[in-house]
């Protein structure tokens, strides 16, 4: 059993590396063969957008570390995705590492059976905006449950360590994804204070036509006041979709490869209707160097 915890911070031995070894050091009192890798030490350059990985199943032709990462993924059975608060989000580097997750989409089986767990850590309550959706949006395009989450703040770069319960907490995740990859049980149940999604266990709700849709798992809640509080009913129909997440990835990444046809049909009038915007003589920028 292999776990891998994966570092946003560009800070070493900062407040998000010091929680991720923590979940590492007692995953390995489990019996874990345990490994981390400063996403920050990566060179990962961004997605062209050419779809060749999609529409020719063909390999990523951009020379840099993916490769690298995705074969650390492949390998490791849990994940712990730890990242500082950047601007009421995760660091800019886990977005680019995900903006190229379409070149392993003809792979996702091979995720099968993984689980995950997210470390997050901020300055100070009030400013997390994007942060617990963000992360899980990296384990939720890929298939992989989340079975543990933590959010907790401080300043200095480690500490964090002055915070018993945080500490504890993190010690909690690498025990607990031990515990789920023992289990298949456990597998797909979140173990401590989900969120209002029972899959992806966030509160990132969308209000549509009176219910309330999970804006990373896309199931529907009919929202209800009981007793003063707001209640969420989710569906068998909708909870099913939800645990089906991976066929439901397969099955977008096959309606991105049938657009690939269509557009194809349709280049020569795009082409054509193009034209209008590449002869309008606005001046382009460029940057100094």
């Amino acid at each position: 059993m292999k776990i891998l915890g994966l570092v946003g911070s560009y800070r070493k031995l900062g407040n998000t590396e010091v929680l991720v070894r923590e979940a590492l050091m007692s995953a390995a009192e489990m019996g874990a063969e345990v490994e981390m890798l400063r996403l920050t030490d990566l060179n990962i350059k961004p997605c062209k957008g050419c779809m060749a990985c999609v529409f020719k199943k063909a390999d990523c032709k951009i020379e840099d570390d993916a490769k690298f990462f995705f074969s650390k993924l492949f390998e490791a059975d849990g994940i712990i995705l730890g990242s500082p608060i950047y601007i009421f989000g995760p660091v800019g580097i886990i977005k680019m590492i995900q903006d190229r997750f379409l070149q392993i989409s003809t792979k996702i089986d091979k995720l099968k059976n993984k689980v995950g767990a997210i470390i997050a850590i901020g300055g100070a309550p009030g400013a997390e905006g994007t942060i617990m959706p963000g992360l899980a949006s990296f384990f939720s395009f890929l298939g992989i449950p989340v079975v543990d989450q933590m959010l907790v703040y401080s300043h200095g770069p480690g500490e964090i360590l002055l915070h018993e319960d945080a500490v504890e907490k993190a010690n909690r995740i690498g025990r607990e994804l031990v515990e789920a990859l023992q289990d298949d049980q456990t597998k797909t149940k979140y173990m401590k204070g989900a969120g209002a999604c029972p899959i992806c266990h966030q509160n990132f709700l969308v209000l549509k036509e009176g219910v309330l849709e999970c804006g990373l798992c896309h199931i529907k809640a009919t929202p209800k006041i009981e007793g003063g509080k707001l209640i969420l009913e989710f569906g068998k129909t909708e909870l099913k979709k939800g645990e089906e997440i991976q066929e439901a990835i397969s099955e977008h990444i096959e309606n991105l490869s049938e657009t690939g046809v269509k557009y194809l049909k349709l280049k020569d009038e795009i082409d054509k209707r193009k034209e209008k915007y590449r002869n309008f003589p606005v001046k382009e920028v460029k940057p100094p160097s």
